[in-house]
């Protein structure tokens, strides 16, 4: 900006700018005081750019993840827990589904530990395929109980394995879940 007494809109519009990001100039205060009053359209610049600046100063910033953090999981890994968490989770809906057709203690029994166990399995599926680096104890812990609910599914559908294919399918998945989950434990930290 030459001549400060007669600036344009853009010129005010930048030295508006250079103001918000403390860079402006005597000469350009000046320009700015000269020039706002005579222009509705600067003046309402001046009051969004304003708004947007305090904004985007004063946001909450996202925390960057924790790249010095060791993968708890290779690649590989990962994707053979995950999996296994998908069948665990389908083969227990599919056997509670099943078993509600019986009303029998044992059953019932059975049927709300595939539930639980189905439940407990996409939570672990959802905890463990976030993109960001989770807790070492939070996975250690869901692991756990993936693999405590797996068991006494492997062992109530197990009793009725002879009987009702369901129950054998599920019995088998929750036990080999099981022993992933148990497996992949030992190579947690923390």
């Amino acid at each position: 900006m030459r001549d400060h007494s007669h600036v344009n809109c853009t010129q005010c519009r930048e030295a508006i700018s250079a103001q918000l990001d403390g860079e402006e100039s005597a000469a350009e205060r000046v320009a700015i005081d000269a020039h706002l009053p005579t222009c509705v359209a600067c003046r309402r610049f001046a009051d969004d750019a304003a708004r947007v600046t305090k904004l985007a100063r004063t946001a909450m910033a996202t925390q960057a993840p924790d790249l010095t953090v060791k993968p708890v999981f290779t690649i590989d890994g990962l994707a053979i827990v995950l999996q296994a968490l998908t069948e665990l989770d389908r083969d227990s809906t599919t056997c509670a589904t099943a078993m509600m057709a019986y009303n029998t203690a044992d059953m019932v029994r059975a049927t709300r530990a595939a539930l639980n166990c189905a439940d407990i399995a996409a939570s672990a599926h959802r905890v463990l395929s976030r993109h960001i680096a989770t807790d070492a104890r939070v996975i250690r812990t869901i692991l756990e109980a993936t693999a405590t609910a797996a068991d006494r599914c492997a062992a109530e559908c197990g009793q009725h394995a002879d009987h009702h294919g369901h129950c054998r399918v599920h019995s088998e998945t929750a036990q080999r879940a099981a022993e992933l989950c148990r497996s992949e434990l030992q190579n947690i930290a923390g």
